[in-house]
Order: C-alpha cells, then structure tokens, then sequence
C-alpha cells in the first residue's frame, strides 16, 4: 500500500492503527475492492467533536496504481463528509508526496501551512544530552490553552499539528492530544511564549519519541528541543520525530544542536464547500470494512 507518512525508520504506521480504527465509531474505513481483492484502503475519522473530518491513511496497492482509486477513496470520503454535515474535510501529506499533493488540488482542498519535520536517530551516540540541566517542566493543557490565548500568532490558523494528525487548538482539541502526549513550558517564566507536547510512538518494527514545539523565538525551541532528546533517551528510545515550524531549521546548523539525518514539510490540507469532482466506480466497489 502506498503511504501518506511513515516513521522516521520508513516503516508504515497503518498496521499499528487499522484494528483502533475498526473499532472506533468516529472512524470510516473503507476500501476499494477489484477482482475480489481489497486493493485500496483510507479511514475518515470524525474529530473537533464532528465539525472536522479528518482523512487518513490512504493506501493503494503497489499493482493497482494509476487506476484512480486513490481518487476514487477522496470522492467517497467527501460524500460522506456532506452526509455527517461536517464543517469542513482536512489531511495531511509530506512535501515530497507529489501525487498526494496534486490529488489534493484535484479535490477542491487549499493548503492552511505547512510545518517542518526532522527526523533524528543514533542519540544514544550523543548521550549528553541526557545529561543537560533542562529548562523546560511538564504542564497542565490549561497552561497551554493560556498560552495561546496570550499568543495567537503562535499556532497557525489555531490548528495544532500532533503525529501527522491535527485538531483545533480548543480545550476539546487539547484534551485529545492529552490522552496520550505529555505537555511543557518553559520554567519560571511569567509571560510564556512557547509550549510543546510529545510522547512515545511505535509501529511493527520500531519504536521513537514524537513531539511538537510551537515556539516564538529560536532559544525557547532549542529549549524544548533538548528536553525532547532527553525524554527519549530517559526511557529508552534512540530515535525523535519533531514537527515544528519550518523556521527553526536554522537551528540545528549551531553548534549546540544535533543534524537531523532527515527533514521535510508537513503540508495542511482543508476543504470547506460541497464535492464538485465525480469518478466513474462501475467496474470497482467501495467495501466498508467491518467492525
């Protein structure tokens, strides 16, 4: 199956997720049936309390490329987004993933932002970092919803981005992201102009520490950074995936930050009007995946 984004050691995050998402009731989960054969498959999760439809996952089998099922998927899932009444369609893709980009275009969706990605690995081969004196504490998702509240610039368009995925930056949005990542500020600071939240992911093969920094200047994201390394190597991981804004790439050129062995951009997707594209599906069947 094609892949949307994948872990910072290639491997797709699908298999780690699909059973979660046949048994979630916010979740679609469909796929394109051909000659008796699943072929194609994507999930439409209901999140923002069902104003946003978020589109997931979309794979197409290397054999059956080019045969407009990956168009044939976005079609559906923006019917049954105008059936549930949503506000508005949303995804993610990579900066590199062209098709995805162009199908984006095709289906009527504009581009919100986009955010860097980097990728780092071997940090045990850095491990002073483990032994930085960190200025950066654990927080409440109040303290974070005050944050912005202080700082509206802070998260564009007031969408906070977490492994690949999005919700609005609302206390709901907060309280989804809190119920598996863990969020930070800056010690001892009365006017707090960054925050951060992260936490341990996995797939079938591999294992790394996921975070976000939304930060206003490049000391404070260096700040969250370095504490992110040092959670990761705390509990054993040996590999980071922090998104973040495309301008704290300059950071890791200073000496006091590590390379990151990968970067790119996360691209934010929206659609708000009504469905205008129509595909042919008479010779192939969308599948419901049962529950």
């Amino acid at each position: 199956m094609k892949s949307q984004a994948r872990s910072g050691g290639g491997h797709d995050y699908l298999p780690s997720v699909i059973d979660e998402w046949l048994a979630d009731p916010t979740c679609h989960t469909y796929g394109v049936e051909a000659e008796g054969h699943i072929v194609a498959i994507g999930n439409l999760r209901l999140v923002d309390r069902g104003k946003t439809g978020w589109m997931e996952g979309l794979r197409v089998h290397a054999d059956h490329r080019k045969k407009g099922y990956a168009k044939m998927l976005t079609q559906h899932f923006l019917r049954i987004g105008e059936d549930l009444g949503v506000k508005r369609l949303r995804y993610t893709t990579s900066s590199n993933n062209r098709a995805s980009i162009k199908l984006a275009n095709m289906a009527g969706f504009k581009q919100l932002f986009s955010m860097g990605i980097f990728w780092h690995e071997n940090l045990k081969a850095t491990s002073k970092n483990a032994h930085v004196r960190t200025t950066v504490r654990e927080a409440t998702a109040s303290e974070i919803k005050e944050i912005q509240e202080n700082n509206p610039d802070l998260v564009p368009q007031s969408v906070l981005i977490y492994d690949w995925k999005a919700v609005e930056g609302t206390a709901a949005g907060l309280r989804q992201i809190g119920k598996d990542h863990r969020f930070y500020v800056r010690k001892n600071t009365e006017d707090p102009k960054s925050f951060s939240f992260g936490h341990a992911r996995e797939d079938m093969e591999s294992r790394w520490w996921s975070f976000t920094i939304y930060s206003s200047n490049a000391r404070e994201f260096a700040a969250h950074f370095r504490n992110h390394l040092k959670m990761a190597l705390e509990i054993g991981l040996d590999a980071t995936v922090c998104t973040a804004s495309t301008q704290f790439e300059k950071a890791f050129k200073t000496r006091h930050m590590p390379k990151p062995i990968r970067k790119m951009q996360l691209i934010m997707f929206e659609k708000r009007e009504s469905p205008s594209l129509k595909f042919d599906m008479s010779n192939d069947r969308l599948t419901r995946h049962p529950r």
